[in-house]
């Protein structure tokens, strides 16, 4: 029953973040979904049992929320296949923290309990501290999958709170780790209710009456939490940040595969959608036209200062080049940018185009795709031939090291500054609060997520990506390559948005939002996570101490 139990929790998992069923997740089965999980790793016997349940719940979870990885090109067997097996032994060790919290007296390690009195039939089984301990293990969790080189800040239960604004408000002070724990405090709870509830049924002794109103204790800190997070975020969209300017932009979503379409075709539809973009502008929005043009990451397969001859050429029916000086509108681009030809160092960029074809800035991706765009140890020829031969993979991009910030100018002479994320860049909080502190007033991210082929796929980027608007109190700005394109403003809420894998652009006015002062996000970032990492550890280690004093108990 406990394998069960965890392969059915990471089924409610997979439902209750982004998903083909629910797109934007259930927040419903968010508040439980981790509670058959805590349930049996409560019950099984020893740590190597949990340890077991932990891979089954890790790999299938993953597997199934992040299938779309399968479609990753001939590399299937590592996107999805490596990195479903990766997460169940992480998992392994991770139940095996779970499994302490939940089985743990904790004030026990502080202070002597019932038991050491004398007063056995007197000493509740279930602590008041409890189910916060494993609420803080899972946070932990997710915060450390969520950085670093490895980083996947995919699958967090705290996603599926997404399109609740009143619920993820609360990320400007406690980043998106404050709505995990909630979370997984919500399915601790769960996991206790039901056996408590039976046993004080079955057998109405003091002692069971004591472990009922440890419970009723720690749900009434949990229903105070609930009511903390929906009250702040009640006020704060009461007050909403301030609108201190806009800024007019297009937005194209040419919508096509990189690696089935080909280079002219994706570049066609590219000019003709902006083409159709700016002969409509002024009729959809009021302004004459925009500020700048954004398409998505690799649009430009060919650097584009070395290429300019070809793009003055192409595409055949509109040349790009000869495109941007006609409408007197820079272009937004994701492009390569070739720092060595002799080695082909070469940088995943992306670059500020001016209508004479001079580019103006140039901002390359800093944080890589683990094994795709950067590889451990690429420097050794061992590593490059056993990438080249196990998995297919020739080379890698040279990774950039400033958070560059671009502006532009509107036609009332108002400076924008903005940064530029390039593809999942904009789900790590940590590299979109770099070009805040860099002086940006908004993002614009560049991506480019076709090959998914999958619209979960799609909304699950977008989902991520959202939190850093809230985090920041800033808009954000995603041009994409098949989805989804959207405007999303300072309280996470979606202004505007195209369907995903279509053929569109948008013709926006950003509104361009600052508060009065900075969050707590941004002047601390992951504060609160960090906390619950040392209080849990903390714990771990006086639990460790305490064995090492009274080894019988």
């Amino acid at each position: 029953m406990n394998v069960v139990a965890s392969v059915f929790s990471a089924l409610l998992l997979s439902l209750a973040v982004p998903n083909e069923l629910a797109y934007y997740g259930n927040a419903v089965v968010a508040f439980f979904c981790l509670a058959p999980y805590f349930v049996a790793l409560k019950k099984t016997r020893t740590y190597k049992g949990a340890a077991l349940l932990g891979f089954i719940f890790g790999t299938i979870s993953h597997a199934v929320s992040s299938y779309w990885l399968y479609f990753f090109k001939d590399y299937a067997m590592w996107t999805i296949g490596s990195t479903s097996l990766a997460y169940g032994f992480l998992h392994m060790l991770v139940a095996g923290y779970l499994r302490w919290a939940s089985t743990t007296n904790v004030e026990g390690l502080f202070w002597k309990s019932a038991k050491t009195t004398g007063l056995k039939s007197m000493s509740p089984e279930f602590s008041v501290l409890q189910p916060f301990v494993v609420a803080l293990g899972w946070t932990v969790w997710e915060w450390g999958k969520s950085i670093g080189f490895l980083g996947y800040p995919w699958g967090l239960v705290a996603y599926g709170l997404n399109n609740y604004p009143r619920m993820i408000q609360i990320a400007d002070a406690l980043g998106v780790y404050g709505l995990s724990f909630l979370l997984a405090l919500s399915s601790a709870l769960v996991a206790e209710l039901v056996p408590m509830i039976r046993g004080l049924w079955h057998e109405r002794n003091l002692y069971r009456q004591i472990n009922f109103r440890n419970w009723l204790r720690a749900a009434l800190v949990g229903c105070a939490i609930f009511i903390w997070f929906t009250l702040y975020g009640m006020v704060r969209l009461a007050h909403p940040t301030p609108v201190v300017g806009k800024l007019p932009l297009l937005l194209i979503q040419h919508n096509a595969d990189s690696w089935m379409d080909g280079e002219l075709r994706a570049l066609e539809t590219a000019v003709r959608l902006s083409r159709q973009g700016m002969e409509q502008y002024e009729t959809e929005t009021g302004i004459k036209k925009p500020v700048m043009i954004v398409w998505s990451e690799t649009v430009l397969r060919r650097p584009f200062a070395d290429y300019l001859g070809f793009y003055k050429r192409y595409p055949k029916q509109d040349p790009l080049v000869p495109f941007l000086a006609e409408h007197d509108v820079p272009l937004l681009t994701g492009a390569p940018v070739v720092l060595n030809w002799e080695t082909y160092d070469a940088t995943n960029s992306v670059i500020y185009i001016q209508s004479d074809s001079s580019i103006l800035y140039s901002y390359a991706k800093r944080h890589p795709v683990p094994f795709a765009e950067a590889i451990p140890f690429w420097e050794y020829q061992w590593m490059k031939d056993f990438m080249k031969k196990a998995v297919g993979l020739e080379g890698t991009w040279t990774m950039g090291t400033k958070a560059v910030v671009m502006q532009a100018e509107t036609n009332e002479g108002e400076v924008i500054r903005f940064g530029t994320p390039i593809c999942f860049e904009d789900a790590f909080a940590d590299v979109c609060r770099d070009f805040f502190k860099n002086g940006a007033d908004l993002l614009i991210n560049l991506t480019n997520d076709s090959w998914s082929q999958t619209v979960s796929s799609e909304t699950q980027h977008l989902v991520a990506a959202r939190f850093r608007s809230v985090e920041n109190r800033r808009v954000l700005v995603r041009s994409t390559n098949g989805g989804i394109t959207a405007v999303i403003d300072a309280e996470g809420r979606i202004i505007q948005s195209l369907p995903p894998f279509t053929e569109k652009y948008l013709a926006t006015v950003v509104p361009i939002q600052k508060a009065g002062g900075m969050t707590t996000y941004y002047l601390l970032g992951d504060w609160f996570a960090a906390l619950a990492a040392s209080i849990f550890f903390g714990l771990v280690i006086v639990h460790f101490i305490a064995g090492l004093r009274h080894p019988r108990a």
